[in-house]
């Protein structure tokens, strides 16, 4: 049953999909998101910093670590100079035109 799902396009353009919305939100979800404050919650405060970089290094990854498209959404630094999403985007073409030849 996973393998027939993981085959089917319609999977692979759905998880492009997400992962757009991903790569388009989180930069602004980021920004206006606040960590603990370090004297009053270390470890909160080190958790949130550690997730936030996580989630960065995914963003990365999904822009296939190409410099930004500069269409930022915030005032991030980050989101200016890493976040880019031309690759996702060709991504859920290709597979828009491999379902449009398959068709």
């Amino acid at each position: 049953m996973i393998k027939e799902t993981v085959s089917k396009s319609n999977f692979w353009l759905g998880l492009c999909v997400g992962l757009l919305i991903f790569v388009a939100l989180y930069p602004t979800i980021e920004l206006n998101t606040d960590c603990p404050n370090l004297a009053s919650d270390a470890d909160g405060h080190e958790s949130c910093i550690w997730i936030k970089n996580l989630l960065w290094n995914a963003v990365v990854l999904i822009s296939l670590g190409l410099p930004g498209d500069g269409s930022s959404l915030s005032e991030s630094i980050d989101e200016q100079h890493h976040r880019n999403m031309v690759p996702i985007l060709c991504a859920i073409i290709i597979i828009m035109f491999y379902q449009k030849r398959k068709d």
